[in-house]
């Protein structure tokens, strides 16, 4: 009898924790098996141990949703009273300026605005308070960002000058933001509007794009290396992933849950920077060993390009893409934080 007491107890303990278990379905843009993606399981394992298997993250591939577009549909329910499809996201800059435009999230991307990430880190703490707070306005929270890596020109000649870059047919708005590539033209870039998922053949043929930008990661794992041999070796901009939550389903968590899911992904932001420097070396090495070159300015190049392209960023903003003031304010911190 004591022991069918013990074993009825075991179910109801059993039961309990099965009833309280969350399952949390966040969209991700991280490519299968890359170290982005895995550190993210990493994130999504620890949230489950130092919860005792009440919060569980089931990483989606946001790519099948329809890119970061299709995620925010999926952030809202279908119809009033429903819930929502998906709980949460981690979103590039991209994303971002799409769900919270008023941010104007894009002005932190503007080529060569930053020369390594302490001066991002530096950046980005100034301006979390207005990302938490236009979020918090469309129901959201942000818990944090992860540090992916830094883009680079891929083109098909190489690219000393400005005016080699310029001259070049690029997909700018690959990734569904096409006031970018309209940015990109108000600067007299020779852009190319493109489906993502018809980039890959464009660059295969003759008349398609010359070039975009990305991490050397996705350039590599998307194998658009291969028709784009040439990189500028100069690092573009940063690309930082987002990571938010539906504002609900965080509150219900308790506050003491809380704070061990934000230290965790507290944690996890430090692996990312540790990676994201390593990541970004070996994919440039392996599309040089798959038959790319690195294309490395002079000093007197780098200059005019680096010159060039930062001030393009004030035509850029003409479109609303970038704010013109944030990034006046920006460039100014920079100069002090540098000591110039």
């Amino acid at each position: 009898m004591k022991f069918k007491k013990c074993i009825l107890a075991g179910m109801v303990v059993l039961c309990a924790c099965v009833c309280f278990a969350q399952t949390l379905k966040i969209a991700s843009i991280a490519p299968a098996r890359s170290v982005w993606d895995i550190e993210a399981n990493k994130l999504a394992q620890n949230w489950y141990n130092l919860t005792n298997g009440k919060v569980q993250m089931k990483l989606m591939n946001a790519t099948a949703m329809g890119g970061e577009i299709g995620v925010i549909q999926k952030l809202n329910a279908v119809r009033p009273g429903q819930k929502a499809p998906i709980d949460g996201a981690v979103f590039t800059n991209i994303g971002i300026a799409d769900l919270v435009p008023d941010v104007h999230i894009m002005t932190l991307c503007a080529p060569f605005l930053f020369r390594d990430q302490a001066e991002v880190d530096f950046v980005y703490e100034t301006i979390k308070p207005l990302i938490q707070s236009e979020l918090s306005k469309k129901g959201y929270v942000f818990l944090g960002t992860f540090s992916v890596g830094w883009a680079y020109f891929y083109t098909k000649k190489p690219v000393h000058t400005p005016t080699d870059l310029k001259t070049q047919k690029l997909s700018v708005a690959g990734l569904g933001l096409s006031t970018l590539s309209d940015s990109f033209k108000e600067a007299g870039f020779n852009t190319i509007d493109i489906a993502p998922d018809k980039l890959l053949q464009s660059v295969k043929t003759p008349g398609g794009a010359e070039g975009f930008y990305t991490i050397p990661l996705y350039a590599y794992a998307g194998q658009y290396y291969k028709s784009l041999p040439y990189i500028l070796n100069a690092p573009i901009c940063p690309v930082i992933a987002t990571f938010i939550i539906n504002k609900t389903v965080w509150e219900s968590f308790s506050e003491s849950e809380r704070k061990i899911l934000l230290d965790a992904v507290k944690v996890a932001e430090e692996n990312f920077v540790k990676e994201q420097q390593n990541t970004d070396a070996e994919y440039l090495n392996l599309c040089v060993q798959g038959g790319c070159t690195l294309v490395t300015l002079t000093p007197e190049e780098y200059r005019v390009m680096e010159e060039t392209l930062s001030n393009d960023a004030y035509a850029m903003a003409k479109t609303g893409l970038m704010d013109v003031d944030l990034f006046s304010k920006i460039k100014e911190a920079l100069k002090k934080h540098r000591g110039e």
